[in-house]
């Protein structure tokens, strides 16, 4: 056998004892902090439903922390999630949740 030969052969060999001498990989378990924001609370319909399938996704900190926007924003956002991002808002529920949007975190709220 010429040394190439061999030293291809001892090279796989190494290699492969290298590969099974690797610690299999195994889960980590994470602790996530607790959630502490909320939604600005409201009497209307649609502030249930935001936070019930809103948070689905977003968190609370992420929904709090955009800009104002009018209530035609809002519902093309709430559309765009469920028509382009397949959220699994029921149908009744997508106006109820934009007028919430528009009326709590729209450019005419508080």
């Amino acid at each position: 056998m010429n040394v190439s030969k061999l030293a291809n052969r001892t090279a796989a060999l190494l290699g492969l004892a290298a590969a099974l001498a690797v610690a299999p990989a195994h889960a980590l378990d994470i602790k996530l902090p607790q959630e502490t924001s909320q939604l600005k609370a409201s009497t209307l319909a649609g502030y249930q439903s935001a936070s019930a399938w809103c948070v689905m996704c977003h968190s609370v900190d992420y929904i709090n922390s955009q800009p104002p926007m009018p209530a035609a924003f809002w519902s093309a956002e709430v559309t765009k999630m469920v028509k382009v991002y397949g959220a699994p808002i029921p149908e009744d529920q997508v106006k109820l949740i934009s007028e919430y949007l528009g009326t709590a975190y729209g450019s005419n709220s508080k």
